[in-house]
């Protein structure tokens, strides 16, 4: 299981018409070390949608690079398989992110309700 080390709100996004908070997850992980993380409002609070390698890189990704894929779905990748746990990886993951440097107090600022 991956192990946060930092995480920062970088604001809400309208993903296929539902809003969803974008959170910047940096992990232990070399192989995905830097990700995005999308969590959208849930009858229990919040709900993790999915999770994008993030490989943008200021030199490359400026203008539309199609020779470089930035940012990968990498959802089922990290939480599915005989190593993981499925639901209990992808919940504690979650959790790890929410607890981070204030990032449910922002997810409860900006997303809750619609945005308070």
């Amino acid at each position: 299981m991956l192990t946060v080390r930092q995480a920062s709100f970088r604001g809400i996004r309208d993903v296929g018409g539902q809003r969803v908070a974008e959170v910047e997850v940096m992990t232990d992980d070399p192989g995905c070390a830097s990700l995005l993380a999308y969590f959208r409002e849930g009858p229990k609070g919040y709900q993790l949608v999915r999770v994008l390698s993030n490989d943008a890189a200021t030199e490359v990704d400026w203008y539309d690079n199609n020779l470089h894929e930035a940012f990968e779905d990498v959802t089922m990748k990290l939480f599915s398989g005989p190593s993981h746990g499925g639901g209990e990886d992808r919940n504690a993951f979650a959790a790890q992110v929410l607890d981070k440097d204030g990032i449910r107090a922002d997810l409860d600022l900006h997303l809750a309700g619609g945005g308070r």
